[in-house]
């Protein structure tokens, strides 16, 4: 076993260590292969959901200061920045610090490197809205990190979690089945992943060494460890937050037939938006 854990250039490493490696090889070409995120769809979906919470922030300032915590490749800041806020670019892997410091942008950013654990480099009660994407899932305690949130915002200022798995993905829901089944013969196939050698690689890893091996560092994914929603909203309303609004989507994929997708968007869903304030 340990020859081919060798073999496969598999390490046994901590869940912190192993999203900095993956996320440092992954970096430069992440936009590229993450097509539930970079698709017209879903930027526009955030675009406006990124000004919505903006539109919350209570804290007296007219230029904001957003920490984009597990910012990737910069696509909150992206975001953030043509909406007028100055952004805190933060992540664990310099791969994406640096892609992000070599953009330019409409307002100014600064990038900072994370530890993974806490907030520790963020003084407290300097920013006014702290925004994360597709991130939480990644975090060993995820709870914790909340605290560390509602610490460095401003009274006024607003959390922004978005693009983690609704309660709704892990029920039996007919509906979403229906869809993805009808989904699965008319979305466009890639037929260009059966050539990829680290997907059989990773499939050989999950079958024989650990099931729960995720490339790119997931950790809360699974049904008996995953975000859990009701427990993102008691730390934050115990931290002396509350939740402004939680709303639940159907995410768009850049292989998705926009006719099927717009015929089920309505009433099926399986990723979740929530929006909170520090009172």
């Amino acid at each position: 076993m340990n020859r081919l854990v060798y073999m496969m250039g598999f390490k046994k490493t901590s869940p912190l260590e192993s999203n900095i490696r993956a996320h440092n090889k992954v970096a430069k070409k992440y936009e590229r292969i993450h097509g539930e995120i970079y698709n017209d769809v879903e930027q526009t979906r955030l675009h406006e959901s990124l000004a919505t919470a903006l539109s919350y922030v209570n804290t007296g300032n007219d230029i904001k200061i957003v920490l984009d915590f597990g910012c990737g490749a910069g696509n909150l800041t992206k975001h953030l920045t043509s909406l007028g806020c100055e952004v805190i670019a933060s992540d664990v892997s310099q791969g994406f610090l640096d892609i992000v410091a070599s953009r330019s942008y409409s307002a100014p950013v600064k990038t900072v490197r994370l530890n993974g654990i806490d907030l520790s480099n963020i003084s407290s009660e300097s920013v006014d809205m702290v925004a994360t994407y597709s991130v939480l899932h990644h975090v060993p305690d995820y709870l914790a990190i909340l605290k560390e949130f509602m610490r460095v915002l401003k009274n006024g200022g607003v959390i922004y979690i978005d693009h983690e798995l609704s309660e709704n993905a892990w029920k039996n829901d007919s509906g979403l089945k229906a869809f993805e089944l009808e989904m699965k013969g008319k979305s466009i196939q890639e037929p260009g992943k059966y050539f990829v050698l680290t997907n059989y690689v990773d499939w050989a890893i999950r079958q024989f060494i650990n099931p729960r091996f995720r490339r790119e560092g997931d950790i809360h994914v699974f049904e008996d460890d995953r975000i859990e929603w009701q427990k993102v909203a008691d730390t934050i309303i115990d931290a002396g937050g509350d939740v402004l609004f939680q709303i639940d989507y159907l995410l768009f994929k850049k292989n998705y037939d926009p006719a099927v997708y717009k015929s089920y968007k309505e009433r099926v869903f399986d990723t979740c938006l929530m929006v909170a304030r520090k009172l």
